[in-house]
Order: C-alpha cells, then structure tokens, then sequence
C-alpha cells in the first residue's frame, strides 16, 4: 500500500510539471516527500542502492504522468482550465498545516517573522508572474506552431543541442526550487508548447508502432532530458544544504510560495465567462484535492 502511495505522488508530481502555472516542488513538499527526495538524489552516487529503492516509484510515476497523462492532461488544462486548476490549488492547500508545523517553533516573536517572510514571498512570486504573463501576452510564448512542428522547431538553429541541454538545465532548476512554474517560464521562453508537442508526438509514434517517428522525436527531446538530469543532481545539493542549515526559514518562504499559488494559477481565468456550475464543481474538486494530498501527506 506504501508502494502505491508513493506511485501516485510521483504521479501527481509528473503531471504537476506539465501543467502551466502549478509547481510540481510545492505538491512534493505538500506531500510530504521532498526532502526524501532531494535527500536520495544527493546521495545517488553514496549509497546507490538505498537511493535509487527510495527514488524509484516516485520516479516511475512522475515519468508515467508526463508520458502517459500528457495527452489526458492538455485536453482537460484545456476544456475543463477552472476545475482542472482548482484541484491542484487543493492538492497544494491540504499540505499547508504540515509546513506551519514545520516554519513555526510557536515563539510570539518567531511567529511574526514567519508571516513577513512568508508575506514578502508572496509578493515577489505575485511580481514575477505579472512579468511573466506580461511577456507571454506580449507574443513571446510560442504559440501558433502545429502540431506536427513541435520537433521541426526544438531542432532548427545551428546550436540546438547545446539550446535544448541549457532548457533543460533551467527545468531541472523549476523542479528543484519549489513554488517556481517550470511550465510557465517554458511558456515565456517559447520552448513550452514544442516540448510538449515532441512529447506527445513520441506518444501517438509508440501507439502507431512507428519506431522511425519515435526515434526522431526521442533524439530531439534527449538534450532537452539529459539537461534535466544535469540540472536535478546540481541543484538537488544546494537546495538540501539550504533546509539543512535553514530550516525554518525556507519553510516560511515555502509557505509564501504555497500562499501565492491561488493568485499565480488563476491569474488567466476570464471570470465573467464562468459559469457558476463550473465554479461549483471546482471548488468540490479542490475540497478533494485537498483530502487527497491530507491523506497522502500522512504517508510521507
């Protein structure tokens, strides 16, 4: 049954870094599996074995969500955005009393410090996400590529090795620190929707059992992937070196992050198209989600 749980937080994990706006970082921690992980991965090379059992399923699942629910994940991000959202702000909001038991030591003075931090870092993360929108809005998103081009686009230019491995590095970056949009920044970037297109391009080759075509499309995405790995095993040590001596104040900063998810996740939301049967059903996905990462949190 741990197994299993551990599977489905991978899962969530998995899709959380495919979906624009949410942080796969936050829900790990929301979860209670963070500091496992970042823990595990520094000490890959040190004690392989235990490493990789500790690494393993959320591994697998993260790699069956972003491989198998892409597809499912893009078409529901796409016709069903509020409720789609609104369950991750749930699956983000149940682990917040897990993180005040751990940002707090229950001092007066502590307390407020807590609350100026985690209020500074809302702010900043709100101010970044204004930039960001702004730049997508500006036409800088990488929108209006079909389909088939995702690949076509990821390998044209005369460093796209070297582009694709340096992408990947900065998602690894967006994994890691938590409470940062790995997809947004893609998004602002323009390599968001071409990425994913590859993507979901290998998935339709493997289906049609068309090796050629999924051949093509794995070897543009492996920079892209070898980067990540890269960027995961540099970043993974700075970041546990930073709970290690920083405990509650990365956590008050967490929270701000977590805090700030609402405003950073419905920014886009056209809210006077809305219909109030939508906003309902949202709001009970949310209230499940938030049972669901509860009862998964209490595994970790």
């Amino acid at each position: 049954m741990k197994y299993i749980g551990e599977l489905l937080k991978g899962l969530i994990i998995g899709v959380a870094n495919i979906l624009p706006g949410i942080s796969g970082g936050v829900l790990a921690i929301t979860m209670g599996v963070y500091d496992k992980i970042i823990h595990a991965v520094n000490r890959l090379f040190k004690e392989p074995v235990k490493s990789i059992r500790i690494l393993l399923p959320y591994g697998i699942g993260a790699v069956a969500g972003i491989i198998f629910l892409s597809l499912v994940f893009e078409y529901l991000f796409h016709t069903y955005p509020l409720q789609t959202k609104l369950s991750f702000l749930g699956l983000i909001g149940g682990g917040l009393p897990a993180l005040g038991r751990k940002a707090f030591s229950g001092e007066k003075n502590d307390l407020w410090k807590g609350i100026i931090t985690a209020g500074i870092t809302c702010g900043i993360v709100i101010l970044i996400t204004y930039v960001a929108e702004t730049a997508i809005a500006s036409g800088h998103s990488g929108e209006g590529f079909a389909m088939a081009s995702g690949a076509a686009y990821l390998s044209s230019g005369k460093y796209w090795v070297v582009t694709l491995f340096a992408v990947g590095l900065l998602a690894a970056a967006t994994m890691i620190v938590p409470g940062v949009s790995g997809s947004m920044i893609m998004m602002m970037l323009g390599f968001y929707e071409p990425v994913l297109q590859t993507n979901n391009a290998c998935i339709r080759a493997a289906c049609a059992l068309d090796f050629q075509g999924l051949m093509k499309n794995v070897m543009v995405l492996f920079p892209y992937f070898l980067g990540m790995l890269t960027g995961v095993l540099l970043f993974a040590r700075v970041v546990e070196q930073l709970l290690t001596r920083y405990e509650h104040q990365m956590y008050r900063v967490i929270i701000g992050l977590v805090i700030s998810s609402p405003f950073v996740i419905l920014w886009d939301v056209p809210w006077k198209t809305v219909a109030i049967y939508e906003l309902l059903g949202g709001i009970a996905l949310a209230l499940l989600g938030y049972v669901i990462a509860d009862l998964l949190g209490g595994e970790g």
